[in-house]
């Protein structure tokens, strides 16, 4: 386990780029008593300047590709994109349909990849693991 986790909280800005929603209902997992990411020091922030790591959904929309810039921009650095999810990594069943991309993850550069449709809780927190050890490498 990461020296981060312990030393302050991480600040973890969730970003729907265009997602059928089952990603985000795992996530939301995260917060119940099985799963309780705050005992790690984690939480979900409102506002992208609070944020330490940027968790991303969806294969990317139209509508949403000028709001997830402004959002990573708006995120100080170090920051750590995560792809939570098969869309989100370009390989899920809803990338280049309609006005979707190929995900949310490849066009956001995303360092981490949690894989699912949806992800399990379990692979999410492990996912966020390896995103507080990349943000401490990135700070040392």
């Amino acid at each position: 386990m990461s020296q981060r986790t312990f030393a302050r909280s991480l600040g973890i800005r969730h970003l729907v780029c265009g997602s059928c929603n089952g990603c985000e209902l795992e996530m939301n997992a995260l917060a119940a008593p099985q799963y309780d990411i705050s005992q790690e020091g984690w939480s979900i922030v409102a506002s992208p300047r609070h944020a330490d790591v940027i968790t991303v959904t969806g294969p990317m929309t139209e509508a949403m590709r000028l709001a997830a810039r402004k959002t990573i921009e708006a995120t100080a650095d170090p920051v750590v994109i995560v792809a939570v999810g098969d869309c989100a990594s370009g390989e899920g069943a809803w990338c280049g349909v309609g006005s979707a991309g190929a995900g949310a993850g490849g066009e956001l550069g995303a360092a981490v990849v949690v894989r699912g449709c949806p992800p399990t809780p379990d692979a999410l927190r492990e996912g966020l693991r390896a995103a507080a050890t990349l943000l401490d490498k990135r700070n040392s």
